[in-house]
């Protein structure tokens, strides 16, 4: 009998659209081994730190700061700020399930805008969010047992907001900001860095299990649960939600991603190429309208990577196909699929 990991590492169907227009990670015709890979991993992870670049933060005091606890039927909550550089701090919301479970703990860092809609619940005045609630992976999470912290993006600790906040205008504020401080930096990179000092965090916490951290997005919190996660080898499991592998499926080229760089003759990089630098740690992706059948071409070439250690069942998609937000199907095989990956009993969530 096939386990879920079997069942989702591999398309349903047979035409995954037209050809993308990807690099190769070995050379055609070739029969890699994992010492070949290894070197081929060593170049892949040069190229990529290049593309991303280096801050330069200067030294600051990290340590958080607690600013209030309260508790909730399923767990104790605390909300630090966390100093990202000298003259910023994240709001992360620290989530601590009360239930008797597994021991050490499994944990979970949920990427997003702001902690409140991961964690369902306005961090203010502790009022549940009623809206959106397949989204609130933080609060589904911690149902299950995992110790969870879920963050806040950049703009929103960086900048004011504008008088005119129209659209994305936050955000290019912010971004013009970053990129004015950092010229060599980019501002996945800067989300990037903000999501590993939340593992930073998480990992402080007593009674975690370091062999079972896991980063789970929607949307932008896909895109940097999915570079985070490849990136940062303390994470064991990326879970993610419609973030759009290809350059093209979305907005990969705004200033607060990857920039207008990406649309150079001479970059050649594409996503199966990060995501090859996570193998062979888990990796899975629902999506149902920014990810699609195209998407499996690069899970595909990937997986070669995946299958020189064994592992070709680590990595998977399911394509709901029926839009942006996740369906609470897709969230039951995602959940499922992550409790299989770290060898847990399924637990319950709402």
């Amino acid at each position: 009998m096939q386990t879920l990991s079997q069942r989702v590492s591999r398309p349903v169907y047979d035409d995954l659209g037209a050809p993308e227009p990807i690099e190769p990670i070995f050379a055609e015709g070739t029969d890699p081994t994992l010492e070949d890979w290894q070197d081929r991993r060593a170049v892949l992870k040069k190229r990529w730190n290049a593309v991303l670049g280096t801050p330069s933060p200067g030294s600051f005091d990290t340590r958080p700061e607690i600013i209030k606890t309260f508790d909730q039927p399923a767990y104790r909550a605390t909300v630090f700020k966390q100093p990202t550089a000298p003259d910023t701090r994240q709001t992360l919301l620290l989530m601590q399930p009360t239930q008797a479970a597994h021991a050490p703990r499994p944990g979970m860092v949920v990427p997003f805008y702001h902690p409140d809609q991961m964690a369902g619940i306005h961090l203010d005045t502790q009022e549940p969010i009623a809206e959106d609630r397949n989204v609130q992976f933080g609060r589904h999470l911690v149902q299950q047992g995992n110790v969870v912290v879920c963050t806040e993006a950049f703009p929103f600790n960086t900048v004011p907001e504008p008088a005119d906040n129209r659209s994305f205008s936050w955000w290019q504020a912010a971004a013009d900001k970053l990129l004015k401080d950092h010229p060599n930096w980019t501002g996945i990179a800067k989300l990037v860095w903000d999501a590993s000092r939340a593992v930073d965090l998480l990992l402080d916490q007593p009674d975690i299990d370091r062999k079972r951290i896991g980063i789970m997005g929607h949307s932008l919190g896909g895109k940097i649960a999915f570079y985070t996660g490849a990136l940062d080898e303390r994470i064991q499991a990326i879970v993610a939600s419609d973030f759009g592998m290809g350059f093209s499926f979305t907005n990969w080229d705004d200033p607060w991603y990857l920039g207008d760089q990406i649309h150079r003759p001479d970059f050649t990089l594409a996503h199966h190429h990060l995501l090859a630098l996570h193998a062979p740690r888990s990796f899975f992706l629902f999506g149902g309208e920014a990810d699609r059948p195209a998407t499996w071409q690069y899970i595909n070439e990937a997986k070669k990577v995946y299958a020189l250690y064994g592992k070709e069942d680590a990595v998977g998609f399911f394509d709901h196909a029926s839009g942006h937000r996740p369906t609470g199907e897709s969230l039951n095989i995602a959940y499922r699929w992550l409790a299989e990956q770290f060898g847990l009993a399924e637990q319950p969530w709402e």
